[in-house]
């Protein structure tokens, strides 16, 4: 038997004695030097290894991994190069990996359960039942007779009914369905939904429920209760016997990449997902990711378009330039055009969704005599001001410090906050439109198992007339009630240095301009930026992702970027910025000669160069970039110790 544990080697080998049954999967203890510890089965033979083994000590009740999901785990492994063991973990809640029991009995300790699983788990809401159109119905057949298709449908087209149809011939098949999302925020929507719409039992799997919770709601999967799945990124290493669909929602969007070991993509673990187990995949958007795109260009995945919206009209979009608002003295972060939209939308008791990708009160605080910004004293970001605790805060560190009178560096004091972020936005808003009930919606305000719900709960009912929000709120929320959008700063994205700021760019300000104009009335989007004339922003706001595709493909072939190319980046970190800087030098230098030496050809090392975030938690980091084909093929010569992590597939 072949046990991963988290030490040296990838696997070590025990014996399985008599009256003990194991199969891949099962949770063991083992003996490990001097003491006990736990691993996990992954494979069995009944060959002799060849050395002495010592034998397992005890096995748990039932494996607590199915087979497909240990087959899996390998592939993830291989392709992000990881330890297998990484991969395991990821796929157990805490509690489950600790214990491996923990959540799967009653809690005589619980009194309240979040208000998402409550929703999940109660009575089923009434609904009519929902006419595809012709379109739809031909989507569905597309899925019916592929393996992996990808839904590129318009905003407000129905791309969550087509699921839900397909979810619905894949139950009375007796088969399972997971319903994967990328933002926490839209998962009390879709619950709802599901709910009214399939009769079967749901579990619900995310970040946002307490650890109990996540353990109790992954027994439930694991042993068959639950029919249907939903959650976001995590969800798709749920545990689901016959798992017959997978609904990969808002597909492209980098909510789905893991900014944390394991770093994977959550659309790329579908498609594997789906290899093996035969589950069919439909990936949905209404602006996918150019290479997923480009796949289906070249029959790879199968198309299914809906051009048409089912409900609504599309908003009239405008492009306001906001270097004229300046030059005709408005250096206000509010357009007048957009002060005017949202007025007017007032005075008719309609709804505003004001969408800023910045959290805080302001972005920096900046010395006006020597132009420098007030830093992090561990990572090399400027500190964001908030009003929670009367300060200034890391976003990375959580380091915080109060608003200094003077300049640290020249002692000016001719210091002031510059920029604008949601907190700022907000108090703005309450100022511009005194009698206007405004809530905010970000990473700040939504903290705590409840937070995402009440707020979307307080906004859907039309308790609030305008949200304020960064990109919790720009995809899948159905919102009838909103027929004002703006789009505060859409530029942001754009100059990130990142090979998909376009796209990253146009499929924000699309799917943000989609909350508009859902039930028919009248609606107006206006986006504030300074590049009115950039193609992903013209795109946008036509609602022409394929003009955006066709004018982004040859900017990412000549400068092989994905999908020419793949991207492996491999990070050294050290707290002394020479030693990172000479390490990564030492590792380019010896991954260079290592590809000539095995005649590797079509992979190019790059840098080393610092990264983005030179300095993060008190730490340097240094990068070495790979980019060509087959870079699987270069995972022997990648450096390997302490201090050096690896991104396969980065996402920025």
């Amino acid at each position: 038997m072949e046990a991963a544990r988290g030490i040296a080697r990838e696997t070590y080998t025990y014996a399985v004695p008599d009256g003990v049954d194991v199969v891949p999967g099962h949770r063991v203890t083992v003996p490990f030097g001097r003491r006990d510890t736990y691993g996990f089965v992954v494979s069995l033979g009944t060959e002799d290894p060849g050395v002495e083994t010592k034998a397992i000590a005890t096995a748990g009740r039932e494996p607590l991994l199915l087979p497909h999901q240990v087959a899996l785990a390998r592939l993830v492994a291989d392709h992000y190069w990881l330890p297998l063991i990484e991969c395991i973990r990821a796929m157990l809640p805490p509690r489950v990996r600790g214990s491996g029991s923990a959540g799967s009995g009653e809690s005589s300790r619980q009194r309240r359960h979040t208000r998402l699983l409550e929703l999940a788990t109660g009575p089923a809401p009434a609904a009519e039942r929902v006419a595809l159109t012709d379109e739809q119905r031909a989507a569905l057949d597309v899925i019916d007779t592929n393996p992996v298709t990808l839904l590129h449908g318009v905003i407000a087209s129905g791309k969550t009914e087509v699921y839900l149809a397909a979810a619905e011939r894949a139950l009375a098949e007796g088969l399972r369905v997971l319903l994967l999302v990328p933002e926490i925020s839209l998962t009390p929507q879709l619950v709802q939904r599901v709910r009214a719409r399939l009769n079967a039992p749901v579990a619900v799997l995310q970040s946002q429920l307490t650890e109990l919770e996540r353990a109790q709601q992954w027994w439930r999967t694991r042993r068959g209760e639950a029919q249907v799945v939903l959650g976001s990124r995590s969800a798709v290493f749920a545990p689901i016997p016959r798992l017959g669909l997978i609904c990969l929602d808002e597909e492209g969007s980098a909510a789905y990449k893991q900014d944390r070991t394991p770093r994977y993509e959550a659309g790329w673990v579908a498609r594997r997902l789906a290899s093996v187990t035969g589950a069919r995949l439909v990936m949905g958007s209404a602006t996918p990711a150019v290479a997923t795109y480009y796949e289906s260009s070249q029959d790879v995945t199968a198309l299914a378009t809906l051009i048409r919206r089912v409900r609504g009209d599309d908003a009239e979009v405008e492009l306001v330039d906001m270097r004229d608002e300046a030059e005709s003295g408005n250096r206000q972060p509010l357009s007048r055009r957009l002060v005017e939209a949202v007025t007017h939308t007032l005075e008719n008791e309609e709804q505003t969704i004001l969408y800023l990708n910045r959290r805080g009160l302001a972005t920096y605080v900046m010395c006006h005599d020597c132009g420098r910004s007030v830093q992090c004293l561990g990572c090399s970001v400027a500190l964001v001001q908030h009003a929670e605790v009367e300060g200034l805060v890391c976003h990375y560190c959580g380091y915080s410090r109060a608003m200094p009178a003077v300049c640290d560096h020249c002692g000016s004091r001719n210091i002031r906050a510059l920029g604008m972020g949601t907190q700022r936005l907000e108090g703005m808003v309450k100022r511009l439109w005194s009698q206007a009930r405004v809530l905010r919606l970000d990473s700040d305000a939504a903290r705590g198992p409840d937070s995402y719900f009440r707020i979307w709960e307080t906004f859907s009912e039309r308790r609030a007339d305008i949200l304020v929000g960064t990109q919790l709120v720009t995809r899948g929320l159905d919102l009838p009630g909103v027929s004002c959008v703006g789009v505060v700063d859409a530029d942001l994205p754009l100059h990130f240095p990142d090979s998909r700021s376009a796209e990253n760019t146009c499929a924000l300000v699309a799917q943000v301009t989609g909350r508009a104009g859902r039930d028919g009335r009248p609606s107006r989007v206006i986006v504030q930026t300074s590049n009115p004339e950039h193609y992903s922003l013209r795109c946008a706001a036509a609602g022409d992702y394929q003009g955006f595709y066709e004018a982004e493909l040859p900017a990412r072939k000549a400068f092989v970027f994905p999908p020419f190319a793949g991207l492996a980046v491999l990070t050294r970190t050290d707290r002394d910025d020479g030693r990172a800087a000479s390490s990564a030098r030492e590792a380019a230098e010896s991954i260079a000669s290592g590809l000539l030496k095995d005649e590797i050809a079509g992979i190019r090392v790059m840098g080393p160069s610092p990264a983005f975030i030179h300095r993060l938690r008190g730490e340097y980091r240094w990068q070495v970039t790979l980019k060509g084909d087959g870079l699987e093929r270069a995972r022997h010569l990648a450096p390997r110790g302490k201090g050096w992590s690896y991104d396969i597939d980065p996402v920025n």
